[in-house]
């Protein structure tokens, strides 16, 4: 057992292939209850356990009767001795836990009229002769897979037949395994009720070094009161978390090599952000098109979203140039960068956590995303540029065209910035305005009025007459205004807004998001509105107002506002999303629209993002 434990301890270090399978699927199983360095102790413990697993099974010639009564306790033999009393037969029912072999040998060993049923392992053939034939010499009888009728034959002349339940299949039903519907096999649950003999689940647990503890549960049947479908369903859910307690008690004992999860419709997408609300509706945008892409493939989605908050400013720095520094492999086990620079309750909520898609939006999140995509062993998906981060090291990046990305296979290019808007949407956020204010039949225009950012300042001399313009419009067309501001709309704008429209008869909707915001107003101005009139300075904004399928006038654009940003403004000028004007011509502008009618061109971004991520799903 020395000798194994120090091949458990190589394998941990060398066998980078099966520790990352083991890593990822203890994270999946643990992630909840178990630290990261706790992980990796359990991850270590799992090796040795294995690597003693190994000797005893090349040494399995040594098990006798002398060598079972000295270190091997048997709980609930008599549940075996009772199913052949009742001569139906039973199957053995055990999972790859402890140092499983040892229990096929004593069945021989103890006279028990034992089968094995057993899978040939095609990439380990001389593995596979080797256990068979050490089985067969104990008095195991094998039974290869898809012999349904030998198993048959053995149950009914009164035979014991042992199956495993744990192998990960591409066939078999959805059960929930530690949180996570996995496909788990039906063969011993289907033949147990279509005998009516019953189930013996058991488990050989290493109680101390070489000793061992078998343990035999007592019968379970299947419920012959459901249908056949209803009836192993709910077999295999006690089964499933009967053999998940045993685990739990001892999870280094467990075979955690195996692909167990792999084929599970479920999948935990977390969604990281910087707190900026253009950077969450992005998000809230791609989760959008996650569920959508989901129902198409019978995916089950859990979304969990965390804003990422660093100890302090320099923190965001720091933590993308020690990951910049790493290879994704090293950040398995290590969340050193996440640790020291996040602050503590966020740390933990991300360590907590088990994703198998990880997105996140702004440059400060992209390298915690890396760490925590290499943790989960997860895809990771970010949009916008990643700051100085290679876009190499990411599954996915969505980047918008006037971040003038570099083509690449990863990289999928959207014409703006994503958003929530579609014409389900904007329709369901207009009945909800509509039931909060009372709106008449007839034109409406839609200003959407943002505020001061670092290249952008709105100015009296600008705003004022714009008002009086679209005053003007209002009345000559006989029309209706919905206006609402922002968080950065300043006060002395509000005020104005205030002084031309508080009292004004055809404003039916002004909201001062500083003062009372309500949560439809930007989507049910764009449902309701023929005509929406949008300041120049938010790009997420205007990308959702293009979205919308409406007229967008944006007014005053400064002559620069960025690089970034004017490339943006005048592509969407140019490919007629957007109407771009100065404060002093918006009423030449609308009425020119109004009165000719020109056809709208409704930005669509969403198809080539939803294909890119439905591949990874």
């Amino acid at each position: 057992l020395f000798i194994g434990r120090a091949i458990g301890r190589l394998g941990y270090l060398l066998d980078s292939k099966h520790t990352g399978v083991a890593y990822r699927n203890l994270r999946l199983a643990f992630s909840d209850k178990y630290s990261i360095p706790q992980l990796k102790a359990m991850l270590r413990k799992n090796y040795e356990n294995f690597g003693m697993n190994i000797v005893e099974t090349l040494r399995l010639s040594g098990v006798n009767q002398g060598y079972i009564k000295r270190y091997i306790k048997i709980k609930g033999k008599e549940n075996m001795d009772n199913a052949l009393r009742n001569k139906k037969g039973a199957i053995i029912l055990g999972s790859h836990f402890g140092s499983w072999e040892i229990s096929l040998t004593m069945a021989g060993i103890l006279n028990y009229p034992f089968y094995m049923l057993t899978e040939e392992q095609s990439k380990n053939p001389l593995l596979d002769a080797f256990l068979n034939r050490i089985r067969e010499k104990y008095g195991t009888g094998i039974l290869k897979a898809g012999e349904l009728r030998q198993i048959i034959k053995a149950l009914k002349e009164n035979k014991l037949v042992g199956i495993v339940t744990d192998h990960g299949i591409k066939e078999g039903v959805f059960i929930d395994f530690f949180g996570r519907k996995v496909l788990t096999p039906t063969i011993a649950a289907r033949i147990s009720l279509q005998l009516n003999v019953p189930i013996l689940i058991t488990y050989l647990r290493r109680a101390r070094g070489p000793e061992h503890e078998l343990v035999i549960l007592p019968p379970l049947l299947m419920n012959k009161a459901l249908s056949p479908d209803q009836a192993i369903a709910a077999g295999l859910e006690k089964i499933n978390k009967i053999t998940e307690e045993y685990i739990r008690k001892n999870p280094e004992q467990y075979f955690w090599f195996y692909k167990r999860f792999k084929y599970s419709r479920q999948r935990n997408i977390l969604l990281l952000h910087d707190g900026k609300a253009g950077h969450v509706r992005q998000l809230q945008a791609v989760s959008g098109f996650i569920l959508e892409e989901a129902k198409k493939k019978d995916l089950d989605i859990e979304i969990k979203e965390v804003e990422v908050r660093f100890r302090n400013k320099f923190s965001s720095i720091l933590q993308a140039l020690s990951l910049g520094l790493s290879r994704r492999g090293q950040c398995r086990g290590c969340s050193w960068c996440i640790k020291h620079f996040l602050l503590p309750k966020t740390f933990k909520e991300l360590e907590s956590y088990y994703a198998d898609l990880v997105v996140s939006c702004g440059s400060s999140s992209a390298a915690v995303n890396l760490a925590l995509a290499a943790e989960n062993q997860a895809k990771s998906v970010v949009l916008m540029r990643p700051g100085a981060l290679s876009t190499k090291r990411f599954d996915l990046i969505i980047m918008p065209r006037h971040d003038n990305p570099a083509p690449g296979k990863n990289i999928v290019q959207s014409e703006g910035a994503l958003n929530l808007i579609n014409e389900r949407y904007i329709n369901s956020q207009a009945a909800n305005l509509k039931s909060r204010v009372k709106i008449e039949e007839g034109l409406l225009l839609g200003l959407l009025l943002g505020g001061d950012t670092k290249r952008f300042k709105l100015d009296i001399e600008s705003l004022k007459p714009l008002l009086t313009q679209v005053k003007s419009f209002l009345e000559k067309h006989d029309a209706r205004i919905l206006i609402t501001t922002s968080r950065r709309t300043p006060s002395w704008a509000e005020a104005l807004l205030k002084q031309e429209f508080g009292n004004y008869s055809r404003c039916k909707l002004l909201v001062i998001a500083n003062e009372e915001n309500i949560p439809e107003a930007v989507g049910g101005i764009l449902g309701l509105s023929k005509i929406v009139v949008v300041s120049p300075e938010s790009i997420s904004m205007i990308s959702e107002a293009a979205s919308s399928g409406r007229y967008v006038v944006v007014f005053n654009p400064p002559d620069y506002i960025g690089i970034r940003h004017n490339r943006f403004l005048q592509y969407f000028s140019s490919k007629k999303y957007i109407y771009l004007t100065k404060s002093s011509n918006i009423f030449g502008v609308l009425d020119e629209i109004i009165t000719q009618k020109p056809e709208i061109v409704k930005l669509e971004d969403g198809l080539p993002v939803k294909q890119a991520l439905a591949r990874l799903l």
